[in-house]
């Protein structure tokens, strides 16, 4: 098991504790009562990229419990947690043509969305079998995570194909809690110590087609993931992280201080690192737009002025000053010369 999760490095998309704090509210706790003493501002839910700390998202959690005195924190998570709130991996899992390729997209983009957990799919007779194991230890909290993160996977399954909730059984590694009578009737069938945890469905549902299946969506959330995952691999090409930041919004390009924060430093850090590397912010900009502007020049039938202004700039003169820089040639001449 791999040991080398740095609990104060923020990995945890703001979507899932979210959802934690939309059930507490129910449950009559604000927000300024369960974030106690985690160091959250309640303005950090605002910011749909915002990442966390394990650590803060444990303390929240723990603190819900303590709050709450539901055991069953883990089920309700899980029943609440939509498919859209896995970010552009749930729309490519939406848009994907079958079960099979939706469970094989979601495995290789798993840590876009939790350093802890990962699954595996497996066949066996006329099951379909989605094993899910911890890469980290997770302690008195391990029941919540097996319970919400089997749940959530039912339920999207249940989601993108259309079929009932009650059509697959989950299974768990731990003996019945007390809390489950009280809920089980919301819940897929469960039988408990069993050999593994995991979710089991008929293996015919892997060749079904999903209800929102389209292609294009799904390839262009692929990319989206892709990039995505170059910001979290584990490197030290900080470059390479700004490049992919900047890849992810063509013609939106953040300014520095946008690009640290999703980096999680400072804008003066981010500059330092990078004059330590010899780059500056702003060659790193020309070259995402020099990339962007050849791009739509020779893929599309806009006119100069449509890609300068698509490009950020509000003078096409200036973009045309700025590709022959990039290129050595007039955007026009290059559009000719590329036919």
């Amino acid at each position: 098991m791999k040991n080398d999760l740095d609990p104060n490095k923020p990995a945890i998309p703001i979507a899932y504790p979210r959802v934690l704090l939309n059930i507490m509210a129910e449950k009559g706790f604000g927000r300024t009562e369960v974030l106690a003493g985690s160091g959250l501002a309640d303005s950090v839910f605002d910011k749909p990229d915002h990442r966390i700390t394990p650590a803060q998202f444990l303390f929240i959690l723990m603190n819900s419990f303590y709050l709450s005195k539901d055991p069953a924190l883990g089920y309700e998570v899980g029943l609440r947690t939509p498919v859209t709130s896995h970010g552009f991996l749930g729309y490519g899992v939406m848009s994907c043509a079958n079960l099979a390729e939706a469970i094989k997209l979601a495995e290789r983009f798993v840590r876009l969305r939790t350093v802890l957990m990962s699954f595996r799919l497996s066949v066996d007779g006329d099951f379909a079998i989605v094993e899910a194991s911890t890469n980290h230890p997770v302690g008195i909290l391990r029941q919540f995570v097996f319970e919400s993160l089997l749940l959530s996977l039912a339920r999207a399954g249940s989601f993108i194909t259309g079929n009932g909730l009650q059509s697959g059984e989950i299974h768990f590694d731990f003996p019945e809690p007390s809390y489950y009578a009280a809920i089980k009737d919301r819940l897929p069938p469960i039988f408990f110590n069993r050999a593994a945890n995991q979710l089991r469905f008929p293996r015919e549902f892997l060749e079904q087609a999903l209800v929102m299946a389209d292609p294009v969506a799904a390839q262009l959330a692929v990319e989206q993931c892709e990039r995505e995952l170059a910001l979290f691999e584990k490197h030290d090409d900080l470059a390479a992280q700004v490049r992919a930041i900047l890849s992810q919004s063509q013609g939106q390009y953040l300014h520095l201080e946008a690009v640290a924060e999703r980096l999680f430093m400072s804008s003066r850090t981010l500059k330092r690192r990078l004059q330590q590397v010899g780059l500056g912010y702003q060659q790193l900009l020309d070259e995402a737009r020099k990339r962007d502007a050849i791009k739509l020049i020779q893929n599309t039938n806009l006119t100069i002025e449509q890609v300068a202004q698509h490009l950020g700039y509000t003078d096409a003169a200036n973009f045309t000053r700025a590709f022959k820089k990039w290129t050595g040639d007039t955007p026009s001449h290059y559009r000719l010369s590329t036919d």
